[in-house]
């Protein structure tokens, strides 16, 4: 009996053993399949085939003066005038008297005579629109309330900055073309900013005369007094008592500071969360992406749910001035999936949403709130906008440069509804930005949201995956965005690299807004243009993957965004799929060998206003964005060339990135604690750690005998043929 229970067991691991061989045998003959499939792609690959999108400024000066925003109206006068050591003030206004002071304080003894600056109430003017006059015994500006004396105040502290002496005598007629001009600061992935480093970007677009700012708030980036067992000693958020402080902050510079809190989506903290597991739409994770399961979504039927958010938005709200609050609703991805498929059935995935936003809706005006929202879902189900109350705003957010702002746009102003146009900065997931894409994403969203009656701009800058981009790389996107949503009939013309270099570089070697700008187009050299990231970043997300892999996940994906943009969005950009340039590695390696030159030849004089960071760390980080890129295309380049080169090329390819991360991390960590808090850093890093891992198995691998290196080499062959048999087609 034992030997024929032996005997079966024998058979059935005989069976198990060839079972395994068969699926490896197959695995590999898809591999072979998949390769050969991918190498005819590539053969057929012209050059020629792929257009990147390119913005072209016509003219990168307006006349003499380097304002931004550029003023509508400026009219010479006779004469000139000398910038006094002392001010006089004429004003009604008792704030006038202290902007005159931070804004026009005198480093110059041109002159010992008083200067007076005289304010004068005007009725007529548009609320935030002024006429500032400057003659040779004095200055007047008129406004129609307050806003409007500030922002002549920091059109008088740009001029006297360009013409530190003596100015020829002008007449500014100005005001703005949108109502709001805002920015939306992701403090939620990982990087949440330290008090000083907020302060300084709320002057910076001060002197870009924005009057809005948003903190994006997921998981624990805000410090819930009521959930404090969740968050304290694990995450550093912001605290009540910091909002606060940030809050007169930023009305002293007539900006408001909304309350941002995501109230459906993006829940992920709080269902990984032994308190709040329950809640989550799909409990035992939904693939968001090929081969990555998440829980991000509330289970809108659990009453349990809408009673969270209540609680989070009474911990949240008391400590903002602002009467808006934006609950975000977006991309609730496993939404009628797995808890709600029942009901998602029975009256559809859009009738779930509605419900739910409709309940937030209520919370946020019991407490006195106007009510902001994403606006993707109603662009998924458009029947929705009937149904929404008069008095929402939705926020219409797309950051490529071919987003549909008109057609979009048009159809929430059909319906009655106020709405808000969000680009991005396009720096997210790419390391040093998207230049081209940035201009063109922000222009085409200010002139198709002013045709269709947008009442703002909120410009988004994101951190998904770990933030890694250093906050200079967004600086353009911040200048421009503020220019244009004040005047935008200078899209094309205006002063853009002058001003990043004067401004918000301080560069008096006027060459870090040009370096910037150029490290945003190394994209370019990529295969293709991926939307809303770039192929170099997405190499730490994937380790040194096998060609055939790293195609294969690219491929998913390309299937798997229509479902989470739409087809009708994803239709504007599959072409950037489907056509392609091969990789050019060499020449964006000569491209940031150039930007480091450049860099390095910079001599040590910038300098930034804020009290803790230097011109000298600025450098540090655009440094070591560029080593990071470069490290990103060497992974990449490594996993493409690397069965072309011998065992000791190999060694010693992955030593030199062995080395150049070792560096890039220690840098990242130094450079990351002077601007942010410490928490979220080492969630962060972890894609250097699994690269660190990896490279030190590989040279491990290479050093050891040919026998090794065939059974890794079958093993990536293995696994990549089975990806590509479960993800293709």
């Amino acid at each position: 009996m034992i030997k024929k229970v032996f005997k079966i067991a024998a058979y059935i691991l005989l069976g198990l053993l060839v079972l395994l061989i068969g699926i490896l045998v197959f695995f590999n003959a898809q591999y072979n399949k998949a390769d050969k499939e991918f190498k005819q792609i590539e053969a057929n690959i012209t050059d020629e085939d792929l257009s990147f999108y390119r913005f072209e400024l016509q003219n990168d000066s307006i006349g003499e003066l380097s304002l931004l925003p550029s003023p509508k109206k400026i009219f010479p006068g006779k004469g000139q005038f000398s910038w006094p050591t002392k001010w006089e003030v004429s004003t009604d206004l008792p704030e006038a008297e202290n902007w005159v002071h931070r804004l026009l304080e005198n480093r110059t003894e041109t002159t010992s005579a008083t200067t007076s600056i005289r304010f004068k109430k005007m009725d007529g003017l548009a609320p935030e629109g002024y006429q500032l006059e400057i003659l040779p015994g004095g200055i007047t500006i008129d406004y129609n309330r307050p806003a409007g004396a500030y922002y002549a105040i920091v059109t008088l502290h740009h001029l006297k900055k360009q013409f530190p002496q003596t100015i020829d005598c002008l007449k500014i007629e100005d005001e703005p073309d949108l109502a709001i001009r805002g920015l939306m600061l992701d403090i939620s992935r990982d990087k949440v900013p330290r008090m000083h480093t907020l302060k300084e970007l709320v002057d910076q677009l001060s002197m870009l005369k924005y009057n809005h700012l948003q903190l994006y708030v997921e998981g624990f980036s805000f410090g819930y007094p009521s959930f404090r067992e969740l968050w304290e000693g694990k995450e550093t958020p912001i605290t009540p008592k910091e909002i606060r402080e940030l809050d007169v902050y930023c009305r002293e510079r007539f900006i408001e500071l909304v309350p941002n809190q995501n109230s459906l989506g993006h829940m992920q903290a709080w269902l990984e969360t032994t308190a709040y597991g329950h809640l989550a739409e799909c409990p035992d994770g939904y693939e968001i992406m090929p081969m990555r399961k998440v829980k991000t979504t509330l289970d809108p039927s659990n009453e349990e749910s809408i009673e969270l958010i209540e609680k989070m938005m009474k911990d949240m709200l008391p400590h903002f001035s602002s009467n808006i609050f934006n609950a975000n609703l977006d991309e609730p991805f496993e939404l009628g999936h797995c808890n709600t498929a029942d009901l998602a059935a029975e009256i559809g995935v859009g009738q779930i949403y509605l419900d739910h936003v409709l309940k937030v809706y209520d919370l946020a005006k019991a407490e006195g709130k106007e009510f902001w929202m994403w606006g993707d879902i109603i662009g998924k189900h458009p029947e929705l906008l009937k149904d929404m109350p008069r008095d929402i705003t939705v926020l219409e957010w797309g950051y490529e440069a071919e987003h549909p702002f008109h057609q979009n746009t048009l159809r929430i102003k059909e319906q009655g509804l106020d709405f808000l146009v969000c680009p991005g900065t396009s720096s997210w997931m790419t390391l040093t930005g998207r230049t081209d894409n940035m201009l063109g994403n922000i222009e085409n969203a200010v002139i198709n949201g002013l045709k269709n009656g947008a009442k703002g701009m909120l410009l988004t800058d994101w951190g998904d995956l770990g933030h890694w981009q250093y906050i200079p790389v967004s600086y353009p996107g911040f200048a421009y965005a503020g220019a244009i949503s004040w005047n935008s009939a200078t899209s094309r013309n205006l002063p853009l690299e002058l001003y990043l270099n004067t401004y918000m570089f301080n560069d008096k070697n006027q060459d870090l807004g040009g370096i910037v700008l150029d490290m945003g187009r190394s994209y370019h050299y990529e295969e293709r243009h991926l939307p809303n990231m770039s192929h170099n970043f997405m190499a730490y997300q994937f380790g040194i993957a096998d060609p055939v892999l790293e195609k294969t996940i690219y491929g998913a994906l390309e299937k798997k965004l229509p479902e989470l943009v739409g087809d009708s969005l994803f239709g504007l950009f599959q072409n950037r799929f489907e056509n392609q340039q091969h990789f050019q590695m060499d020449e964006l390696n000569q491209h940031l060998d150039d930007l480091e030159i450049d860099l390095n030849i910079h001599v040590d004089e910038t300098s930034f206003t804020a009290q803790n960071d230097s011109g000298n760390e600025v450098r540090n980080e655009l440094r070591n964005g560029i080593e990071m890129l470069r490290l990103g295309a060497e992974i990449r380049n490594y996993g493409q060339q690397k069965e072309n080169w011998t065992s000791d090329q190999r060694v010693d390819y992955l030593n030199t990135m062995q080395s150049r991360l070792t560096s890039i991390q220690e840098e990242h960590r130094r450079l990351w604690l002077l601007r942010n808090k410490e928490g979220g850093l080492e969630r962060s890093m972890k894609p250097f750690k699994n690269l660190e891992e990896q490279l030190h198995k590989l040279l491990k691998v290479e050093k050891g005998g040919d026998f090794g290196k065939s059974v890794e080499r079958f093993k990536e062959k293995v696994i990549a043929g089975g990806a590509n048999w479960y993800l293709g087609d």
